[in-house]
């Protein structure tokens, strides 16, 4: 079922922070298959440079088991052991789509919730 746990996911216990994290990934697997340091790379070009990587990986092993995401261990490694990589799923990409379309809809909100912040401070500060 595309979208599996995709409320579950964007629960609002988590810190908004955390709940970055899905959509960075899966835009990132989205763009091109990539191994974990890549990912993190990803994180931290998105400003989440406080995510440790027990995180990434814990994030990676939920997104497997719900069909997400799948991985393999490269056969071959320039430098260092294999490096497992992660490919984006058909159902990866739609939960994708849900994302980016919650994420244009709480920035609208939050254009308008700054907007109606200025014109009070605004308001407030006329002489």
């Amino acid at each position: 079922m595309p979208g599996r746990h995709f409320n579950s996911r964007m629960g609002r216990g988590r810190g908004m922070r955390l709940r970055l994290i899905d959509p960075i990934i899966l835009l990132s697997l989205h763009q091109e298959p990539a191994h974990g340091y890549s990912l993190m790379e990803a994180l931290n070009k998105y400003g989440l440079v406080q995510i440790d990587i027990s995180v990434l990986y814990r994030t990676l092993h939920q997104m497997e088991d719900m069909g997400w995401v799948t991985s393999f261990q490269e056969q071959e490694s320039s430098q260092g052991p294999p490096r497992r990589v992660y490919h984006i799923t058909t159902d990866g990409e739609n939960v994708l789509a849900q994302y980016i379309s919650d994420l244009e809809m709480r920035k609208d909100a939050m254009q308008r919730i700054i907007g109606d912040y200025q014109e009070h401070i605004k308001g407030n500060h006329t002489d």
